[in-house]
């Protein structure tokens, strides 16, 4: 059986081309796989881009960073699709995954910030990587936190329309 994509809406469900009707509950794991996925490659490939760009030891750390966090997005959006399509979502265990992972987000900010404070006003190379891994780290917590409330949202309204 493979995956359908929706083709269109009956009674508030996604209907695939297969005719079959998509439950909400998997149309918003899907969505977030989605965008999960997205964001993982455009961190792969602008990340990679970055840090082979020769544009400085602040650059090349900060697109290190990038490419190893969207690999690492890239890997829990296809596991998150794969058990997906084995079992159903549950969206309550889902909310709560998201609301973790949105406390794990603030610390990588503060994990962030500590890391480029940690080389402010030194101009070594070492110092100059620690910036841009963690500016790279701040932003992937801005963007995590981001999609993990927007989405817990998603869930919560999800689950009272049940």
């Amino acid at each position: 059986m493979g995956v359908a994509a929706p083709v269109g809406v009956c009674n508030g469900r996604n209907v695939t081309h297969a005719g079959e009707v998509e439950h909400p509950t998997s149309a918003v794991a899907r969505t977030l796989g989605v965008v999960l996925a997205g964001w993982g490659g455009a961190n792969v490939v602008g990340g990679t881009g970055l840090a082979v760009s020769g544009r400085g030891v602040t650059s090349s750390a900060f697109g290190q960073q990038s490419a190893a966090w969207g690999a690492i997005n890239l890997a829990i959006a296809g596991v998150g699709w794969w058990r997906s399509r084995r079992a159903g979502v549950d969206l309550p265990r889902l909310r709560t995954i998201l609301l973790v992972n949105a406390a794990l987000d603030v610390g990588y900010l503060g994990v962030g910030t500590a890391l480029v404070a940690s080389g402010w006003g030194q101009d070594d190379a070492h110092a100059a990587a620690r910036r841009g891994h963690g500016a790279a780290v701040m932003v992937q917590g801005a963007a995590l936190l981001a999609l993990d409330v927007a989405f817990a949202g998603v869930a919560t309204r999800a689950m009272r329309a049940r």
